[in-house]
């Protein structure tokens, strides 16, 4: 008997290689003679405790990186290009002209093709 899986590429259904299908069934059988195992909350009950294998091993916040925070959050009513500076605002200044230069790039040429037709 052959099997198939989905392929979520193409979104179909192919011919499978495996000898027994792994999904969407599980490789164990159905019917299995182990009840499960019931907790009941009782006073004894204690929640789950994850121990970490180390302590040190968690990243914190360069301190350059959280001067920039502060920068940034102090104000919100200004716009973000305004509190970075000088270089910020030149930044800024090039992006909005090359939008306007590739508006008008993109006008001329469709004005020069509505006139070839």
């Amino acid at each position: 008997m052959s099997f198939h899986e989905f392929n979520p590429f193409t979104g179909r259904l192919k011919q499978s290689t495996q000898s027994q299908p792994l999904y969407p069934l599980s490789p164990q059988p159905l019917q299995s003679t182990e009840l499960p195992v019931m907790m009941y909350d009782t006073i004894k009950t204690k929640p789950v405790k994850v121990a970490s294998s180390t302590v040190g091993n968690y990243s914190t916040l360069p301190p350059k990186l959280a001067e920039l925070y502060k920068k940034y959050q102090a104000d919100l009513s200004k716009p973000s290009y305004t509190l970075g500076g000088r270089k910020d605002k030149v930044l800024y200044a090039i992006s909005v002209v090359g939008v306007i230069a590739g508006f008008a790039t993109n006008m001329y040429y469709l004005i020069a093709d509505k006139k070839n037709e």
